[in-house]
Formats: C-alpha cells, sequence, structure tokens
C-alpha cells in the first residue's frame, strides 16, 4: 500500500479521528496526570546526572542556541580531530513522549555517530507538551534545522544530511522533513521504535503485539501522552502528527526503521516501511528484516519500547549495551552508504 493510498480519507473519516474535547473531570485528570509524570521524570534524569559519572569515551558536546528559537539548547557532537573537515550532518531528536526529556537524553548515540561515523551530529532541542501543543515541536525542528544547515561555523556538507530519533523524536523527524524549507535538504531518516500513527485506537496498537509480550511499557501513558501533545479537534490523520499518512514524494527517498517486536508501536513502524518501499526493488531479505531500495526494515526482537535508552543490571546489561552498540553500527554503515555514500 502506497502512501498516498494511505492518506485518502473521505469526509466523514476524518471525522471520526478528531480529537474532540472530553468531560471537565477528564482534563482535571489529565492535568495532574501529566504534570506529574513530567515531574517524576525530571526528577529521576536529574539525580541520574547528579550521581552518576559521565562515561569517558563521550566527546564533549558543544551547547548552542539559534536566534530563531534562543530557550532551545543544542548538543553539536563533532569527532575528534575534524575542526577543518566538512562533515555529514545527522540531526537527531530525543524522545519522550513529546512531553519530557532533553538533547542530552541521546548523548551516547550522538558520540557513538559522531566519533565512529566521522560526522556531525546535532541533538535538537524541542518545545514539550502540554504547555506547548503540536505543531509546535514540528514547527521548533524546522526552524532550527534550518538555522543548522546555514550555520557555516559548524563545516557541514550540506549535500550529506539525515535526521532521525527516538520514540517520538521518529514521529517529529518524519513530521518535520515533510516542510518545504527543509524537504530537500533531507537526505534520509532514521528512526528507532517511532510512534507514526496517532489515528490508530490503543486496543488495535496492542492487538498487534506477540501474545509472550507481556506487558507493554506504553499502554498506561500513551493516551495520556497524546492528549497532552495534541489539541482538541485536531485531525489525528494530519500527516505532521501521524507520518504514516503523508504523501510518498513529501519524505526522503531513504530511510531505516528500527521497530521493537514487544513494543505496541512496531506494526506502524513496519507498515510505515512498506509503504514507502519501490516495487521496482527487489527485496533482500537480512536478518530480523530486509531492505527495498533505499528502504530499509529491523525487527529488534524480543525488545521493548525504549530499549537502547532503559538500562538495567548485570548480565541482562551487558547483552543489552552489545545489542545497542551492535544496532547503532548497523545505522552508521547504512548511513555511510545510503545517506552519505
Amino acid at each position: 500500500m502506497s502512501l498516498s493510498t494511505v492518506s485518502t480519507a473521505t469526509a466523514v473519516e476524518e471525522q471520526e479521528h478528531l480529537l474532540l474535547p472530553p468531560p471537565y473531570y477528564l482534563r482535571l485528570a489529565d492535568f495532574i496526570g501529566i504534570w506529574s509524570f513530567k515531574a517524576a521524570i525530571a526528577f529521576s534524569l536529574r539525580l541520574r546526572r547528579t550521581f552518576t559519572r559521565r562515561p569517558e569515551h563521550l566527546l564533549k558536546p558543544e551547547v548552542k542556541a539559534y536566534s530563531i528559537r534562543p530557550l532551545l539548547k543544542n548538543r553539536i557532537f563533532r569527532p575528534r580531530g575534524s575542526e577543518n573537515q566538512r562533515l555529514p550532518l545527522y540531526l537527531d531528536l530525543h524522545g519522550g513522549g513529546w512531553a519530557v526529556a532533553d538533547p542530552e537524553t541521546d548523548d551516547e548515540f550522538c558520540s557513538f555517530l559522531a566519533q565512529n561515523y566521522n560526522s556531525i551530529v546535532v541533538s535538537v532541542d524541542y518545545r514539550k507538551s502540554p504547555s506547548y501543543k503540536f505543531p509546535c515541536a514540528v514547527t521548533d525542528v524546522v526552524a532550527i534545522t534550518d538555522a543548522v544547515l546555514t550555520d557555516e561555523s559548524l563545516g557541514i556538507d550540506d549535500s550529506r544530511v539525515a535526521m532521525g530519533g527516538f520514540s517520538s523524536g521518529g514521529n517529529l523527524a518524519f513530521a518535520a522533513c515533510q516542510n518545504k524549507l527543509i524537504r530537500d535538504r533531507i537526505h534520509a531518516l532514521v528512526g528507532f521504535y517511532p510512534g507514526l500513527d496517532l489515528a490508530e485506537s490503543l486496543e488495535d496498537k496492542l492487538s498487534h503485539r506477540p501474545k509472550e509480550a507481556g506487558k507493554d511499557i506504553l499502554k498506561s501513558s500513551v493516551n495520556l501522552l497524546a492528549r497532552a501533545y495534541v489539541p482538541y479537534g485536531t485531525n489525528r490523520k494530519d500527516p505532521l502528527l501521524s507520518p504514516i499518512y503523508a504523501q510518498r514524494e513529501n519524505l526522503p527517498a531513504s530511510a531505516y526503521l528500527v521497530g521493537a517486536e514487544y513494543d505496541m508501536l512496531c506494526h506502524e513502524a513496519n507498515r510505515m516501511a512498506e509503504a514507502l518501499t519501490d516495487i521496482q526493488w527487489e527485496r533482500e531479505f537480512e536478518q530480523n528484516g530486509w531492505r527495498q531500495g533505499g528502504i530499509k526494515w529491523e525487527c529488534a526482537r524480543a525488545k521493548n519500547h525504549a530499549f537502547t535508552h532503559i538500562t538495567t543490571s548485570g548480565r541482562k546489561e551487558t547483552d543489552r549495551t552489545k545489542f545497542v552498540s551492535e544496532l547503532y553500527d548497523r545505522v552508521g554503515v547504512w548511513l555511510q552508504q545510503e545517506a552519505w555514500g
């Protein structure tokens, strides 16, 4: 099924996918719920950063704000000894349900990609819900991307530019790149377990999970986060909100999508990969995935949402770290071959 086919909806269907205001008591419950969630995550991040030493192997980023969004602090990673080189660019968008976290959350990935794949990586900041609702985060990403691409001090090779993100950050990457200001300047997309279809119900998302998957970690928060981000009356099939309904010509030719098998969002990421493919290319099957033309799909088996960031302990953590490092390597190789080749 093509993206243009997916995006065709009748007026009745669009009406059915509008977010309508709930009763006042539920709005109050949402208000308390989202701000409690934000406070808990902020406290957890502050605690971890206060009592955990920053790994020595991580690059030290430059923190920079642009006049177009002066309050947003972006983190710029550059490989050591590359000051006089023009390098490819990767724009990273962190996850957090559009409501929590910050660019520092992705330091491990950004440092890894910059140092091992000789690229400039900019972890882009954006304003959070519920104070700033859709499409505020999308417009922030577009504005900062434009500022980065026109920043001569960075030494970017603007013929080799990719954008990607984790979870809601993946959603923002696939949404922002449709904007005319940056559309033709983004050459490839990467999505790690992204949410791409906000029109699909929670029940339908859960129905796609394997029976052995156990409890989904997003089940209790996904609707709350969506209501905090999306204004009432918004059509949930808007391609800037649900990029799976975007026109194919508005997205780059190359994309790498990674789903987590036990994640309720895995199915829609797979659907997106399928919709992006071109029938003139023969599909090449790989371990846990496939590639067709410039599109690559990978399913992280027996993994849950946010497996790249949620740490454990002991042998499980050793295995997780190894798996994530190998995944990042595959993404880096793909970027070199597809986006920057």
